[in-house]
């Protein structure tokens, strides 16, 4: 993927340039940024064993949300795992999925604030739908619901398809306004009638809206990325898992008015393990590395998700087809990818008391009494935290560190997380090491990958070539 990448992106940045469109700034830079991700020439990290003085090296991450497969894999894992120790209490949790007819896809990939509302209106028709089920409640008492949203941009084939993934609590908890704590009821799964009333209501809402952005220069890679495109049946390299070939199965939903609507999976309340990988399945970055294959002509192949019913196996297009879907599924700033609602979100007075732990402690508050536990749960005033808290109200060491701001996590606990290999470990003597600086100095950085043997030239892309006309 980067070697093509490398020789392709300079040839669409100034075919677009000439065309009139030039690709916008934050378009530019994720590319620029990708291409030296992890590569040591742009900068690492030094960390060093104490007891043996070993050294590693760890290149920096571009941490960018559209084109880097690394980077969007640490951002699947570090929100799986935020969600499931921190945010989702131990309630079973149902995965509704909202697609979006033909005609809107290109607004609402080209409009966030379209977008939003959108995500708005379905979150709001769930919503609907859990407290009719729960029905009634005593007097000074809120019926709430708690959901994230997941905003995925692509399909399972390098192409452009908005739509959404929202993560409910299945059932409703019942919030006393006087302070205690709430209770959750837990409701049945969706009959297929109660589907279709709610997408009627999401598909009647949304098409009240009347104000979409216009086009930002980007539309014309936007439908090369929507076309159907060129698919073949290629042999499957080694990359491909030995996964069994299986064909595309629809699983069963409702349409209505161009929206179609899953609600089919669903987690028990006790399999924390489900919960994750289901978590990182709605959170999963847009492309996958591993599937991607240059070609003995130069054309690039992008291995689908499942064989089609033809069996063919691969999307085969050219180098600048291929940077053009990449680009088209570049989310635009300030278009948050993941949303919190109800009892989730950050500003609920009942998200206290909900959510299963504490927040992480920030690098700058070492001047407050707190520490960390085994597992990075945050201990204060005596207090020892451990696993998932039940519904009730914290304590009061508890609920001050809940006010910490949150920090991410870091890249060699979420490996020890995802793959239970712990990357700090030296190989030599089998102590942790420490990180003891980063270097950032264009000298330093050559003198010290001369002395490895490592390549010490930064990445630049390659000049551009004749341009494919892809705005005809």
């Amino acid at each position: 993927m980067w070697r093509v990448l490398r020789s392709e992106a300079q040839t669409l940045m100034e075919s677009a340039a000439s065309a009139g469109a030039p690709l916008p700034r934050y378009v530019q830079d994720e590319l620029h940024a990708s291409l030296r991700c992890g590569v040591l020439a742009c900068g690492f990290a030094r960390a060093r064993c104490p007891d043996c003085g070993r050294d590693k090296l760890v290149a920096f991450s571009c941490k960018k949300r559209g084109v880097c497969p690394s980077c969007g894999g640490r951002r699947m894992s570090e929100t799986a795992a935020e969600l499931v120790t921190r945010v989702v209490p131990e309630v079973p949790v149902r995965q509704w999925v909202l697609s979006l007819p033909w005609a809107l896809r290109l607004p609402v990939a080209r409009d966030s604030a379209l977008l939003t509302k959108v995500a708005r209106i379905f979150f709001e028709a769930i919503r609907e739908h859990l407290r009719a089920k729960v029905g009634g409640h005593g007097p000074g008492e809120r019926v709430e619901v708690g959901a994230v949203t997941f905003v995925q941009r692509f399909g399972g084939a390098l192409n452009l398809n908005p739509h959404l993934h929202v993560l409910v609590a299945d059932g409703a908890f019942v919030c006393p306004e006087d302070g205690r704590a709430p209770r959750f009821v837990s409701t049945v799964a969706p009959m297929r009638a109660e589907m279709v009333e709610v997408l009627r209501g999401v598909a009647t809402r949304v098409a009240r809206i009347t104000t979409v952005r216009a086009d930002d220069g980007l539309d014309a890679l936007r439908a090369a990325a929507m076309a159907r495109g060129t698919v073949a049946r290629l042999p499957l390299g080694d990359d491909a898992g030995g996964e069994e070939l299986r064909f595309e199965a629809r699983q069963r939903g409702v349409e209505h008015a161009g929206f179609n609507l899953h609600a089919g999976v669903c987690v028990a309340a006790d399999d924390r393990v489900a919960l994750e990988r289901l978590c990182r399945y709605v959170a999963r970055p847009a492309v996958c590395g591993g599937r991607v294959e240059q070609l003995e002509d130069g054309r690039v192949a992008y291995r689908l998700k499942h064989p089609r019913q033809g069996g063919e196996t691969h999307r085969v297009m050219t180098g600048q087809e291929f940077m053009a879907r990449l680009v088209a599924l570049i989310p635009p700033p300030r278009s948050p990818l993941v949303r919190y609602h109800g009892v989730f979100a950050p500003h609920s007075p009942w998200r206290a008391v909900v959510v299963p732990g504490p927040r992480r402690p920030h690098h700058r508050d070492d001047a407050q009494r707190v520490g960390c536990g085994h597992d990075g749960i945050v201990v204060a005033d005596g207090d020892h935290v451990e696993g998932n808290l039940p519904v009730r109200p914290p304590s009061a060491g508890v609920a001050a560190v809940q006010q910490i701001a949150l920090t991410t996590w870091d890249w060699a606990t979420l490996l020890k997380r995802v793959w239970g290999f712990d990357a700090l470990t030296c190989t030599g003597c089998g102590g942790r090491m420490r990180f003891i600086a980063v270097i950032k100095d264009r000298a330093v950085i050559e003198r010290i990958l001369k002395h490895l043997g490592e390549d010490a030239e930064e990445p630049k892309f390659a000049r551009a070539r004749d341009p494919c006309d892809l705005w005809a």
